[in-house]
């Protein structure tokens, strides 16, 4: 046991290290290269950037060296990558922030991420705020009413988007069988043939009241349970090409069809006529980065017209602010039929007070309902 003088040095020690390292993380943040000329000119000083997510991001630890050859190309650095498998996105953000409290310098310098986990990094303070669109080489399109490409407080930037639907078996589902509504998978056909995600995917946006609203999907997941043989990940893509479903209502996006599809692999994807949400990826810097400017640097990079083409061709996503982009493509033809569309930004997430509890209740239906 400590005693009380012991304890008040410690706590003295501890208040003084957090106050050094936050006072840092601020004056960076005031100190940030303020355009991207500034910020290459820093990331020219640094010798090593660092990744940790999972192999199925941005094509691992390949597509990560893939993309600093081609930053150091491009912005004449001459950065050397250094790239460990992490874990999912989410626990990506709490391992970052156990490291920032405890004063270690940052596992990866550059995240890769979803809505949820930049909303719970802007809630503990764990990621930089930077001018990223002063960082970029060209502008965007406008986005959506609503929807702001740049985190809350500038801790991050959406950098690509993949759709919520309908992935199947494209051997099994052809011709008038693809659906175009949500209730047509509800034939009885389809029993026993569907799976669905224990984490309610596509069924927890709907219910929010932007979109279908809570009742209208409690009612549809309740019939959806009864049809389902077995609930899989959004990734499980050879539950499918195996022919164990023919279908997964819903998937988390169609970067999995976007990808596999060129090469053959039967899959196929549909987006519902009633709604459709638009996830985002995200890039952002920890405060505790060991190399701040080459972290956003690979940021903006995957923004430039070679950045979103490798995206697209190597990982199925690309950015749908950019004209070119494919994923706007499809999100426009979404649009035209009448779907209600939410693009999922954290500052959308964070605006929305019941979807934990309405998730965790449609998580219930699933799980209980599916088919045995």
């Amino acid at each position: 046991m400590l005693d009380v003088k012991s304890k008040h040095r410690w706590a003295v020690a501890l208040g003084a290290a957090l106050c050094s390292f936050f006072l840092v993380a601020g004056a960076y943040a005031a100190d940030a290269p303020k355009n991207l000329k500034e910020l290459v000119e820093a990331a020219k000083k640094e010798t090593t950037i660092r990744a940790m997510w999972s192999s199925s991001s941005l094509s691992g630890g390949k597509g990560f060296s893939e993309v600093v050859a081609a930053m150091n190309k491009m912005y004449g650095t001459n950065l050397k990558p250094k790239f460990t498998p992490g874990p999912s996105m989410t626990r990506m953000i709490g391992n970052l922030t156990r490291e920032m409290k405890a004063g270690q310098p940052a596992s990866t310098d550059v995240v890769w991420g979803n809505s949820g986990g930049v909303l719970q990094a802007s809630k503990v303070k764990l990621t930089r705020s930077l001018p990223w669109k002063a960082y970029l080489g060209r502008p965007m399109l406008d986005p959506e009413p609503g929807f702001d490409p740049v985190g809350p407080n500038g801790n991050a930037l959406a950098s690509a988007s993949t759709l919520v639907g309908i992935m199947f078996n494209s051997d099994v589902v052809k011709g008038d069988d693809i659906p175009k509504s949500m209730h047509d998978i509800l034939a009885p056909k389809w029993k026993g043939k569907i799976a669905s995600t224990p984490y309610a995917a596509g069924v927890r946006e709907f219910a929010m009241d932007d979109l279908l609203g809570k009742e209208v999907m409690v009612d549809y997941t309740k019939k959806l349970a009864k049809q389902i043989g077995g609930l899989i990940r959004c990734g499980s893509v050879d539950k499918l090409t195996s022919g164990e479903f023919a279908m997964l209502v819903f998937s988390c996006g169609d970067q999995y069809v976007n990808r596999y599809a060129k090469e053959g692999v039967p899959l196929g994807y549909a987006v519902v006529k009633e709604a459709v949400v638009s996830h985002t990826r995200y890039g952002s810097v920890p405060v505790h980065s060991q190399s701040p400017a080459a972290a956003a640097l690979f940021v903006a990079y995957l923004h430039t017209p070679e950045g979103q083409k490798w995206m697209w061709e190597r990982n199925g996503l690309d950015f749908h602010l950019y004209p070119e982009s494919h994923q706007r493509k499809t999100l426009d033809a979404a649009k035209a039929q009448g779907a209600k569309v939410v693009v999922n930004s954290p500052q959308w997430l964070g605006s929305q007070t019941t979807y934990r509890k309405t998730r965790k209740e449609l998580e219930k239906i699933l799980a209980e309902g599916k088919t045995n």
